[in-house]
C-alpha cells in the first residue's frame, strides 16, 4: 500500500482526539501500591512507563486513567513523545492521554496516530511544554473518506474539520495491517532462502 499524502487534509488534534490532563502520582505512591496498571509520566524509556500501580487506588484518588486502549503524549522533559498504551493507564502530571474520537477505535488506528503525532514532536523542542490548548489547536495531516470518484466525503456535522473532512480510519487500518503482513513476508522470503 502506497501513502499519497499529498491528497491528506488537515485536521486540528482536538477535533481527531480528546485530550486528558494528568494529576498527581510519585515513585513513592507506585512503591506504595502496587498493581499491575500502568503509570505513565513523561518519558521515552520504557514508553514512559514509570512502574505499575494498584488501579482501584487509582480511581480512589480520582486520578486520570483510561482503562481502554489510548495514546499518551509527554506534556515536558520528552515533551511531544507519544506512546501507545494498549491496556489503558493513567498517567502523571507531565503526561496526558490522548483518545480516539472515533466509535470502537482499532490497535492500527491508534499506532498510525501514534507516528503522525510523533512528527510533531519538534515543535515541543527547547522546553517548549506541550500544554492542552495549545497541543489541541496544532495540526496534523490524515488520509480523508472518499467517494469512488476520489472526491472527498463531506460530513456536514464538521465534526473532525471545518471543512467538513473526515478521516479515512479503514484506510488507516489496512495501510498498518499491509506493514504487518509485509514483515511477515520478509520473515518467510528471508527462511526460505536459505
Amino acid at each position: 500500500m502506497n501513502l499519497n499524502i499529498n491528497d491528506w487534509k488537515e485536521f486540528k488534534i482536538a477535533s481527531v482526539c480528546s485530550i486528558h490532563n494528568g494529576k498527581g502520582i510519585t515513585k513513592d505512591e507506585i512503591a506504595e501500591n502496587p498493581g499491575t496498571f500502568p503509570a505513565v509520566q513523561s518519558g521515552e524509556e520504557n514508553n514512559g512507563v514509570l512502574g505499575k500501580i494498584d488501579i482501584n487506588y487509582c480511581k480512589s484518588m480520582n486520578y486520570t486513567l483510561s482503562e481502554q486502549q489510548c495514546l499518551t503524549v509527554a506534556r515536558s522533559g520528552c515533551a511531544g513523545y507519544v506512546s501507545y498504551q494498549p491496556s489503558g493507564c493513567v498517567v502523571g502530571d507531565s503526561a496526558k492521554i490522548l483518545l480516539l474520537k472515533k466509535e470502537n477505535p482499532g490497535r492500527n488506528q491508534y499506532l498510525f496516530l501514534q507516528t503522525v503525532l510523533t512528527a510533531n514532536r519538534f515543535k515541543y523542542a527547547y522546553g517548549r511544554k506541550v500544554t492542552e490548548e495549545k497541543y489541541g489547536n496544532d495540526t496534523i495531516n490524515l488520509p480523508v473518506l472518499c467517494h469512488p470518484d476520489g472526491a472527498p466525503v463531506i460530513d456536514k456535522t464538521h465534526a473532525y474539520s471545518e471543512h467538513g473532512y473526515i478521516p479515512d480510519w479503514g484506510f488507516m487500518e489496512r495501510y498498518m495491517r499491509s506493514l504487518h503482513d509485509k514483515i511477515w513476508e520478509d520473515i518467510w522470503r528471508h527462511i526460505a532462502s536459505r
